[in-house]
C-alpha cells in the first residue's frame, strides 16, 4: 500500500517535470544513458601538453550546395552514456579535434552544446582553427514552426559558443510524443525486429515548410551556412524542394549494410539529387553492435587489411559515398575512427559486404519509418 501510494503521488510528479523541459524526450533518452553509464568509465582526460596533430591523410570530402565542404567522417554525441556526461562531452569534442578530426554531430535534443562548446572553445585555445570545425546540429520537432524555428537556432549559438553554424537539420519529419518511442525502445528491448512507423499528420506538411522557410530566413542571415534534414523520406524532400529556398544540403538517415530496400532507395534520390547522405549507426546501432561484430565475412576482410571490423564499416560506407559520423567517447576508437581514410576496400569485398543484407541478421535492425 505505502508503494501505490508513493507511485500514486511521485508519478505525476515526476511526468511533470519531464514534460516541462523544452525536450521531454531528450530528458528522458539522457537518464537512460545516464543510467547505462553508472559504473563504466567515462571519457579519459585530454594531456595539458597534448598539441593538435595534423589531419588525417587521405581525408574525404563532402561538397555542399553553398560551396562548403564537409568532412566525411566525423563524431556523433548521441546515444551512449559519454554523450550526456558534461566532463565526457567536453573531453570527447577537445580529443577528437586536436587528434585530427573536424566534423561533430550533435542536436538540440541531445541537450549537450554548452559541453560541446566548451571542447571546441579548449581545441580553439590549443590551435585549432574554428574556420577548419564542420558543426552539426539539428533543430527537433518540438520546435518546429517559422517562428519557433527562429528562436530555438538563434540561441544556439550562444549554447554552443560560436558565431555561426555549419549546418542546421530539421531533426525529425514529424512531431513525436513520449508514446512512439517509448513503443519503438519496447520493441528493442524486447527483440521483436522490423519497422516502427511513426507520426503521420496531414498538417505536419505545413509545419515542416514553415520550419525550412524559417531556416532558411537565418541562412539569409549568415547565423547559419547550411541546411539540411533528418530521418526524410523521398516525398518529404521533394516538399521542402518546391519551397525553392535553401536547397537541402544532406539527409542524416540509418546506414549500413543491413539497411533495407526502401533505405536505399531514400539513400539513391539522394545522392541523384546532389543531397549529401549521412549515415548515423553506421556500425549497427546502440543495441546491435556486438552482433554485427561477430558476421564472419566482416572479420574476413577486417583480418586481411589488418584493421577492427569497425573500421570496415565505416569504409564500407565511406567507399558508397555516404558521410559516417560514429560516436565513441574513447580517444583510442577515435584515432582508429579517423584512420578509415588509410586504407581502401576492393570491389570483391564492397560486394561481400554488401551481400551481408541478406543474412538472417538483417531482421535484427530497427528502422524509424516516419
Amino acid at each position: 500500500m505505502k508503494l501505490c501510494s508513493l507511485l500514486a503521488f511521485g508519478l505525476p510528479i515526476l511526468i511533470g517535470w519531464v514534460l516541462s523541459h523544452e525536450h521531454p524526450l531528450g530528458v528522458l533518452f539522457r537518464t537512460t544513458f545516464q543510467l547505462r553509464g553508472i559504473g563504466k568509465p567515462q571519457t579519459e582526460p585530454v594531456p595539458d601538453n597534448l598539441l593538435p596533430m595534423p589531419r588525417p591523410p587521405g581525408e574525404i570530402f563532402f561538397d555542399l550546395p553553398g560551396g562548403d565542404r564537409m568532412p566525411g567522417n566525423g563524431i556523433g554525441m548521441c546515444c551512449r552514456p559519454s554523450a550526456y556526461d558534461p566532463e565526457s562531452v567536453r573531453r570527447t569534442v577537445l580529443w577528437y579535434l586536436m587528434q585530427g578530426g573536424r566534423h561533430i554531430d550533435t542536436a538540440s535534443i541531445y541537450m549537450n552544446h554548452e559541453a560541446i562548446g566548451l571542447g571546441m572553445k579548449d581545441a580553439i585555445a590549443r590551435g585549432v582553427p574554428r574556420s577548419e570545425i564542420f558543426l552539426t546540429t539539428k533543430v527537433f520537432s518540438d520546435n518546429f514552426g517559422y517562428n519557433e524555428s527562429i528562436e530555438r537556432v538563434q540561441r544556439m549559438p550562444k549554447e554552443l559558443g560560436v558565431d555561426y553554424i555549419d549546418l542546421v537539420l530539421m531533426h525529425v519529419p514529424v512531431p513525436l510524443s513520449v508514446k512512439p518511442l517509448a513503443k519503438f525502445y519496447f520493441s528493442k528491448l524486447t527483440g521483436t525486429g522490423g519497422t516502427i512507423k511513426l507520426g503521420s499528420e496531414p498538417s505536419i506538411v505545413e509545419l515542416r515548410k514553415q520550419t525550412w522557410r524559417g531556416l532558411s530566413t537565418l541562412r539569409e542571415q549568415g547565423l547559419i551556412r547550411n541546411l539540411g534534414v533528418s530521418n526524410f523520406n523521398v516525398e518529404q524532400m521533394q516538399e521542402i524542394q518546391g519551397l525553392n529556398l535553401a536547397p537541402i544540403a544532406t539527409n542524416q538517415m540509418q546506414y549500413h549494410p543491413w539497411a533495407p530496400e526502401w533505405q536505399r532507395k531514400i539513400a539513391a534520390y539522394c545522392q541523384e539529387n546532389k543531397i549529401v547522405v549521412t549515415g548515423y549507426f553506421s556500425l549497427g546501432g546502440y543495441d546491435q553492435k556486438e552482433k554485427a561484430m561477430e558476421v564472419a565475412v566482416l572479420n574476413d576482410i577486417a583480418k586481411a587489411h589488418g584493421r577492427r571490423p569497425a573500421q570496415i564499416l565505416l569504409r564500407w560506407s565511406l567507399q558508397k559515398g555516404v558521410a559516417i559520423i560514429p560516436g565513441t567517447g574513447s580517444s583510442k576508437h577515435m584515432k582508429d575512427n579517423l584512420g578509415t581514410y588509410a586504407f581502401k576496400l576492393s570491389d570483391d569485398e564492397m560486394t561481400k559486404l554488401d551481400g551481408m543484407s541478406s543474412l538472417p541478421l538483417a531482421e535484427d535492425f530497427f528502422f524509424m519509418d516516419f
